[in-house]
């Protein structure tokens, strides 16, 4: 049953006609809404003869009349009210605003919005504040192409918050819009989100052996889950002890792991087909999404603490879920977590990827072999018992500073050598 009386987002229509493409013109420049042709003025109804010639006509008169290409934004379907065929037209709120009559252009008298029950042509200003707001449109906030949602996993998430998931929510969200139609957002989060990821296990850093291999679907939640589940399973340890307190040193920090993942979902451009791609190889892992950086961002910008999600709503959703804790900190938190290791991640930028690639910090390193200073000098210095600095056991070696990282952390990673004390004061000694 429809309410029969028009309204802002509600127009009744005798027949196919010029108003009737107005009125979508207009439901596209506003809030959306929904035209019945085959109902009078006062919402009596009746009917549509020779229905099929009637909704062909109207889908080429759209087509012809009006600019840019609207049918994306609408639904036509026939309906049977009170025993009589009306046509129903579902307009979503257009992304390509301002929408326009082709025989006038996007002038005035071209250009149509509602106000309350009233079809009326826009103002000069308001057909520019349309099109500043349409450069400002993003991938997440517009319709999906794809109505037929569920959202099984994602309220079991929010549901484990104690957040409400309702259809409120998702409105809240930008899930959905005012007229109940699902966005892009809404799709990423649904079970029938079409992005992917995959992840790979590889015997060597060429990336030429498969170990183990699959991909990830659902809900872009649930492709999180799996995916962090992966990177977890496969980031191995190494052991030692300080006194009887056993210390793990795993092969990558797992707040680098936590942070680069989410970073790859979060900011990747979901309007390019193709997976977010996740390899672990011995010395390294890799996380390569699509998309560059958000417009407006350099390379040099990342150290800076500014936060310009690309995907904003979807940003939000992470931060309400506490998988995010402060905006604009990912990057910091993954080369902090690297510190005193002697290596840190690599970050790379091309127009359409971005790649981090976090080093194993477990990984033996061939080139220190080559290098003035070894594990054995370092052990010799520390014999007589007496614990130093490590900037006195890099004098004492004659090295770089980042080598003499390297070797005291692989020497404490083996449980050759212990710190004593913290801070400023650290000191390096030989464990007996």
């Amino acid at each position: 049953m429809i309410k029969r009386v028009e309204s802002s987002q509600v127009e009744f229509k005798q027949s196919v006609c010029a108003g009737a493409i107005k009125t979508i013109v207009a439901f596209a420049n506003t809030e959306g809404g929904d035209l019945y042709i085959g109902v009078e003025d006062d919402g009596e109804i009746i009917g549509i003869c020779n229905l099929d010639e009637e909704l062909t006509r109207l889908s080429n008169m759209m087509r012809d009349s009006i600019r840019p290409d609207i049918l994306m934004n609408c639904s036509i379907r026939p309906e049977s009210i009170d025993g009589k065929s009306v046509i129903l037209v579902h307009v979503e709120r257009g992304t390509k605003r301002p929408y326009y009559l082709a025989s006038k252009g996007p002038r005035p008298e071209g250009v149509f919005i509602r106000s309350g029950a009233a079809t009326l042509p826009s103002s000069e200003s308001g057909i520019l504040h349309m099109i500043q707001q349409s450069e400002q449109d993003t991938f997440e906030s517009r319709p999906s192409l794809l109505q037929d949602l569920t959202f099984d996993y994602a309220s079991a998430e929010f549901s484990r918050k104690t957040i409400s998931f309702g259809a409120n929510e998702l409105r809240t969200l930008g899930a959905r819009t005012a007229t109940g139609s699902y966005t892009n957002l809404g799709l990423l989060l649904s079970d029938q989100c079409p992005s992917t990821i995959k992840a790979a296990l590889f015997s060597d850093d060429e990336r030429t052996a498969f170990t183990f291999r699959e991909e990830y679907s659902g809900s872009i939640l649930k492709q999180l889950a799996d995916a962090y589940s992966f990177l977890e399973r496969n980031n191995h340890y190494k052991m030692s002890f300080d006194g009887l307190e056993r210390i793990d040193h795993h092969d990558i920090p797992p707040v680098a792991l936590r942070e680069a993942l989410i970073n790859s979902v979060a900011h990747r451009e979901y309007a390019l087909s193709g997976p977010t791609l996740i390899s672990v190889m011995p010395n390294k892992v890799e996380i390569v999404s699509l998309g560059g950086l958000p417009l407006g961002i350099d390379y040099s910008d990342l150290s800076a603490h500014i936060s310009m999600p690309r995907n904003k709503l979807l940003s939000n959703v992470f931060f309400r879920l506490e998988l995010i804790e402060a905006y604009g900190t990912g990057i910091e938190r993954m080369r902090n977590s690297y510190n005193d290791s002697g290596t840190q991640p690599t970050i790379r930028i091309t127009p359409n990827t971005f790649t981090v690639e976090l080093p194993n910090r477990n990984a033996p390193r061939p080139e220190l072999a080559n290098e003035a200073g070894s594990d054995v000098e370092v052990r010799s210095i520390l014999g007589d018992g007496k614990a130093r600095s490590r900037k006195e056991i890099q004098d004492e070696l004659g090295v770089s500073q980042s080598t003499a990282i390297r070797l005291l952390k692989e020497l404490e990673t083996q449980g050759h050598v212990k710190r004593v004390g913290s801070g400023k004061n650290t000191r390096y000694a030989i464990t007996r």
